[in-house]
């Protein structure tokens, strides 16, 4: 069940999303650009990892930050990839 939520979450971030910083820096926090298709359909939407339990989601521009609620940034991009997505990081 924890799974099913998890991948709705970001399913739904999706919709709901947008980036927070375009800067190429290194030393800027740890950020992937995932592609999910759903309906054939490519939605883009990079996340980035605020290091406080948060993520910055960038999906068309608009930028949103969202709660983990406990999953680490590696989790959350792993249900990303385990839901069908391919994540790079950028």
């Amino acid at each position: 069940m924890k799974r099913f939520f998890l991948i709705a979450t970001v399913i739904s971030g999706f919709m709901f999303t947008a980036c927070s910083s375009d800067d190429d820096s290194n030393d800027g926090p740890i950020c992937e650009t995932c592609e999910l298709s759903a309906l054939g359909i490519v939605f883009t939407t990079e996340y980035c990892d605020n290091e406080d339990g948060t993520i910055t989601v960038i999906f068309e521009g608009i930028e949103e930050v969202q709660d983990l609620e406990g999953v680490t940034f590696d989790e959350f991009i792993s249900a990303i990839e385990q839901a069908g997505g391919t994540c790079n990081r950028s």
